[in-house]
C-alpha cells in the first residue's frame, strides 16, 4: 500500500546539502520520516554525483563524517575514465556495481531507463541493499555520474523499503535539478559539471516510477523478496536506515 505522509519534510534542511569541492549533488537522506514511526538516520546513507575529483579536503570531511564505503554505480568505461577518488582508499571501501548493462535512455527515455532497472537489473539492486548491511558498511555513499538517475532509482528503492512515504520520496528524487543549477567557481569541476547545468529530474518521472514499482513489483519489500532478499535482511536495512522518531 502507498504510504503519503501529511506534510513532507523541508528538503533544504541545513544538514542535507554537503556543498563539498569537488560535488554538486552530495546529499543527505536522513530526517525522512516513514511509515513506522520512524526516521531516517542522518550521517548514514548518502546520495551524490560521481567522486572522481574530490580534493583530498572534501576527502577528508567526509571521513572525518564517519564514512566507510563508497558504493559506485557507474559503467565499467566510467571508472576507466574517471576513477573514483577512493576506489584506492585506506580508510573507505570501494565497491563497484555497475547498475546497467549498456544505457538504454536513447530508445527507452529516462523514464524508461528508470522502469528497466526495476525490471531488469534487480541483482544489482539487491547488491546494493545487502553492501549497506555488512560490517562496516555504513555510513555509505551511494553514486553515480550525475547522482540522480541509477542514483534516484536505488535510492528510491531503499527508501521505500523502509517505509519512507511516496510524496518525500518523489521530492528527494526532484531536488537533484536545483544541485546542478546554482552558478560554480569550483576549481575541481570541470566539463559538463562546471556552470549552470540544466538537469531533468521532474517529480512526475519518479511518480511514474513509483507507479511502475507497486503495479508490476508489488512495491519495494515485493521487488526485493523476489530477488532473493530475506525478511531478516530487510529488517535490518530498517533498523540501521532508521531510529524512532
Amino acid at each position: 500500500m502507498t504510504v503519503r505522509s501529511p506534510v513532507a519534510p523541508v528538503l533544504d534542511h541545513p544538514d542535507r546539502h554537503l556543498p563539498l569541492p569537488g560535488t554538486r549533488n552530495l546529499r543527505d537522506v536522513g530526517g525522512y520520516p516513514t511509515s513506522l514511526g520512524r526516521v531516517t538516520r542522518w550521517r548514514t546513507l548518502l546520495r551524490t554525483d560521481s567522486l572522481d575529483l574530490l580534493p583530498d579536503t572534501s576527502q577528508e570531511q567526509l571521513v572525518a563524517l564517519g564514512l566507510r564505503q563508497a558504493i559506485d554505480l557507474r559503467w565499467p568505461s566510467e571508472l576507466a575514465t574517471a576513477p573514483s577518488v577512493f576506489a584506492r582508499s585506506e580508510q573507505v571501501t570501494y565497491r563497484s556495481v555497475p547498475l546497467l548493462a549498456d544505457d538504454p535512455t536513447p530508445h527507452l527515455g529516462l523514464v524508461g531507463m528508470y522502469r528497466h532497472i526495476l525490471d531488469e537489473r534487480a541483482r544489482q539492486l539487491i547488491e546494493v541493499v545487502r553492501l549497506l548491511l555488512v560490517d562496516e558498511g555504513i555510513p555509505a555513499v551511494i553514486g553515480c555520474a550525475a547522482g540522480k538517475d541509477r542514483t534516484g532509482v536505488s535510492v528510491a528503492l531503499v527508501l521505500a523499503a523502509v517505509g519512507v512515504p511516496r510524496d518525500v520520496i518523489v521530492q528527494d528524487y526532484a531536488w537533484s535539478s536545483g544541485m546542478f543549477a546554482w552558478p560554480s567557481e569550483d576549481p575541481h569541476l570541470v566539463d559538463w559539471r562546471n556552470g549552470s547545468v540544466e538537469t531533468e529530474s521532474p517529480p512526475e518521472y519518479m511518480e511514474a516510477v513509483l507507479d511502475h514499482l507497486e503495479t508490476r513489483h508489488g512495491g519495494a519489500r515485493t521487488l526485493l523478496r523476489s530477488g532473493g532478499l530475506m525478511d531478516d535482511e530487510l529488517d535490518r536495512l530498517v533498523e540501521v536506515m532508521t531510529e524512532p522518531a
